[in-house]
Formats: C-alpha cells, sequence, structure tokens
C-alpha cells in the first residue's frame, strides 16, 4: 500500500506539471523584422494653383476672372501643356463685409489643375508661375506633385520578399544549427514611398516631391525555435 500511495502521489505531481506547461505561453520563438524595397520612377504629375479677383460686384469679378483664367490657359499651352492636361474648377464666391455687416466688394476664385503622364514635357510649365505673376495675374501655385500609381500591383510581390527577408535574418540569428520552426504570426506593416535614400521603412510615407522614389515595406514575424 505504501509504494501504490507513493506512485499515485508521484504520478499526480506529474500530472499537474503537465498541466501547467501546456498552459504556459510558448518561449522558444523568436521575433524579427524583414524588410524590401524597389525603386520606381512617378508616372503622374499634378500641379494645382488658384487665381481670385476682388471687385465691387460680381460682374466685376467674375469679368477679371474670366481675363486671368484665359491667359493662364495659354501660357500653360505656351509652356507645353496640352489642352485637355488643363482643368478649371467651378468658380467661388465670398463676400467681403465691414463691422456693421455691409458688403463692400466681392473675391470671386477658381482652381486650376494640371494632370499628365508626360513628366518631362511639365518641367518647362512649371515656369508660368513667375511669368503670370510679373505680368500682374495672381496665379497662387501649389509645389507639383509626383506620383506612382502602381502600388496595388507592387505591394503583393515586395510583401513577399519581406517575408523572405524576415526569415533569413531570423535564421542567420539563431545560428546554423539551430532549426526555424513554423512561423507563428505574421504582421505587414504600412507601405511607405520615399524619396531615394530614406530610411523610413514602414512609416507610411508617400513622397509627392521627387520623381524617382524608393517603394518599401516590412513585415514582423514570429517563428517558433
Amino acid at each position: 500500500m505504501i509504494i501504490l500511495s507513493a506512485a499515485f502521489i508521484v504520478g499526480s505531481f506529474s500530472v499537474a506539471s503537465g498541466i501547467r506547461n501546456r498552459n504556459q505561453p510558448q518561449t522558444n520563438q523568436i521575433t524579427i523584422t524583414g524588410s524590401a524595397e524597389q525603386a520606381v520612377t512617378s508616372n503622374t504629375f499634378q500641379w494645382m494653383a488658384s487665381v481670385a479677383s476682388t471687385q465691387p460686384t460680381t460682374s466685376a469679378a467674375l469679368a477679371q476672372l474670366n481675363g486671368w483664367t484665359a491667359q493662364i490657359r495659354s501660357a500653360l499651352i505656351a509652356a507645353g501643356a496640352l489642352n485637355d492636361e488643363i482643368s478649371f474648377g467651378t468658380s467661388n464666391v465670398q463676400p467681403n463685409t465691414q463691422a456693421s455687416g455691409q458688403v463692400t466688394s466681392f473675391t470671386m476664385s477658381e482652381n486650376v489643375t494640371v494632370q499628365s503622364s508626360r513628366l518631362t514635357a511639365m518641367q518647362p510649365v512649371l515656369g508660368v508661375s513667375n511669368h503670370l505673376l510679373a505680368n500682374n495675374v495672381p496665379f497662387i501655385a501649389q509645389q507639383p506633385q509626383y506620383t506612382f500609381n502602381g502600388l496595388k500591383k507592387l505591394r503583393p510581390a515586395l510583401t513577399a520578399k519581406a517575408a523572405a527577408n524576415a526569415r533569413q535574418r531570423a535564421q542567420a540569428a539563431l545560428g546554423k544549427h539551430v532549426q526555424l520552426g513554423k512561423p507563428i504570426s505574421i504582421t505587414v506593416g504600412q507601405v511607405s514611398v520615399d524619396a531615394p535614400g530614406s530610411v523610413n521603412y514602414g512609416s507610411g510615407d508617400f513622397n509627392t516631391s521627387s520623381i524617382p522614389k524608393v517603394v518599401s515595406v516590412v513585415v514582423y514575424a514570429t517563428y517558433a525555435t
């Protein structure tokens, strides 16, 4: 009976230990970051600007605005833009009032956008801004934007490369004598579009200031060991 009791106690400890080990989180694992990048060239140019006229009446403001928008279109075409690459928005009217509430004048404004896939041809167009300002046309231009519209197609391939890079780095960190196990979890970070030389992997940046760009993606992977 003493021997049987001792065996039962030892067996109970073994079962309890097994249950505790099963409920504990997996400790034999490694978490690492993988990345992949690819150089691309922007394929869309977009340049936005605005022009506004302030006059005592809406008709006078509209007449002046129409004259300016005609000059703007002519100047853009002369610089190399095509007519269908230029678009004007709807005119907006803002009454200007005194403290008493009396309307003293009206400001009428309009936006203009130049959008093209001919990036080289668009470089002379940027000089139109100074030309118009020199001719008293209040052409207020923003910085040009250069974008790459192939991200949807590129992302799956870069994600696969980043995942492969993560596994390669994990195996290198363990050494050749330890076999890397199956992935426990893989989280894909944001795609970043940066100027060449940037190190902002996974930041979600979307650079629009440079024609050459670098698209990058990171993954955060955990593997069993």
